[in-house]
């Protein structure tokens, strides 16, 4: 990786202009004379991510338009790396300063402290992103060592490897075998990675929250949940308030509740739904696939709100709130496929190829038994394994299985009593096993934080 000066003076910059213009405002009764400030908050750090992440898609918008008008563009691209982090510390620092002007906090006015609120190492480069009344507060308190705390922490980071390095990274190698050549795919192999990055994403982001959790514990910060298990949720609607909880939390807070949120009429709330969830798509990538990532989250959240009363009365007369694992099981079934099946635009470098992967999942179905039954009987580097061999594929589902295990007894419970509640023997075999198993597939297959590009 280049080392560039830039993008530390980036960060710098923006923690210069938050605590300036916090300061005044600190300094300042009236609501309205603190506009100025806020206004040069807001500015200098959308700017800032807008120059870096987003410059040349809207520039390359405005070359198309032109284009198609007959008209002369001649603005250059800017070619720069994206910084590390750039999404969440700009939102961070946003958050902060709105809530100085909007009379929630006070200014902190020692620098240091505010530059570490900023600057947190374990969640600075993924989030979460964090309110200053919740981790900025933390930093005025004297902390001393903490036993149980610390193992606390590391019982975290060590389960959050486990998640990325087992789980999300061989995962990696089978998605990118599909949507690497989509010409190459078929429907089954397009449908079969879509639900095996589901899981990917869901290991390799929590994971990641998990290790930044974790390292802020044993240090004496606590950091918020970013993720309950989204992948048991009853709707797509209940998914998503347990997805990258720091975000959807922002959006409703500072965007969505000053739209109007639910306060002007039942269109209006779901106009405001459907403009966070574009925005939200936006935020991960500045390319149209992810806005339409985000539009069709938002227009299956709609639809799971509108639809819940007519869903309700088919499980009554169907009898199947009689039933209640299979009424849940169904219920889970079905958010994760509409969640699964957005990641086609997440995942693919253009609408071009998006559509390409569309056809493919309607049309190309020819052979797909033959093949599966063929790939069953030996075959390498195929369809069914998705580029993996027998062994390692049948190693990856392994894994999946006992991960799916351990987590559905978490989610009834917590991490910490998951362990405590067993004898010394019983944590301490699980632990080594942990240990092992991220030692012996880290030799196999690794893959960056998926995070990490936004």
């Amino acid at each position: 990786m280049v080392w560039k000066p830039i993008y530390i003076l980036l960060i710098i910059l923006s923690t210069l202009i938050d605590y300036y213009c916090s300061v005044q405002m600190g300094k300042i009764d009236l609501k309205p004379k603190r506009r100025p400030y806020i206004a040069v908050s807001i500015f200098s750090n959308l700017l800032i991510l807008v120059a870096f992440k987003y410059f040349n898609f809207f520039n390359t918008a405005a070359y198309d338009l032109a284009d198609l008008l007959n008209m002369e563009y001649a603005v250059p691209m800017f070619n720069v790396i994206l910084p590390m982090g750039i999404s969440f510390y700009t939102f961070q620092t946003m958050s902060y300063s709105i809530d100085v002007y909007r009379g929630d906090i006070k200014p902190e006015t020692h620098f240091g402290k505010f530059a570490l609120y900023v600057t947190f190492f374990p969640q600075l480069v993924a989030g979460p992103i964090e309110r200053a009344k919740d981790l900025l507060s933390q930093f005025h308190f004297k902390y001393e060592y903490n036993h149980d705390r610390a193992v606390s922490g590391l019982r975290l980071i060590l389960w959050g490897l486990f998640k990325k390095i087992v789980i999300a990274d061989q995962l990696s190698g089978m998605v990118s075998y599909v949507f690497d050549n989509p010409e190459n795919a078929n429907g089954f192999s397009v449908i079969f990675a879509l639900i095996l990055f589901t899981q990917q994403i869901y290991c390799d982001f929590s994971g990641y929250s998990d290790i930044a959790q974790g390292s802020a514990r044993v240090l004496g910060i606590s950091l918020m949940d970013n993720f309950k298990f989204p992948l048991y949720a009853k709707s797509i609607d209940d998914l998503w308030r347990r997805w990258h909880i720091s975000l959807v939390k922002w959006f409703t807070d500072y965007l969505y509740i000053p739209l109007g949120g639910s306060r002007k009429g039942v269109k209006r709330k779901y106009l405001n739904l459907f403009i966070i969830f574009a925005i939200s798509g936006l935020w991960h990538g500045s390319n149209w696939t992810f806005i339409l990532w985000g539009l069709f989250n938002g227009i299956f959240v709609i639809y799971s709100r509108l639809s819940a009363p007519f869903r309700e009365k088919i499980i009554i007369n169907f009898k199947i709130n009689k039933l209640p694992k299979i009424r849940y099981s169904l219920q889970m079934i079905s958010s994760i496929s509409l969640f699964a099946s957005t990641w086609i635009f997440f995942l693919a470098d253009s609408l071009k190829e998006s559509l390409l992967l569309i056809e493919k999942v309607v049309f190309d179905w020819d052979n797909v038994l033959n093949k599966i039954i063929y790939n069953i009987d030996g075959a390498r580097q195929s369809t069914l394994y998705l580029g993996k061999e027998f062994e390692s594929f049948l190693l990856i589902i392994i894994f999946i299985i006992l991960f799916e295990m351990i987590q559905w007894k978490m989610s009834k419970t917590s991490l910490d009593n998951f362990f405590i509640k067993k004898v010394r023997w019983q944590t301490w075999s699980i632990y080594l096993f942990i240990l092992f198993s991220i030692m012996f597939m880290s030799n196999i297959e690794e893959a960056p934080f998926i995070y990490f590009q936004f």
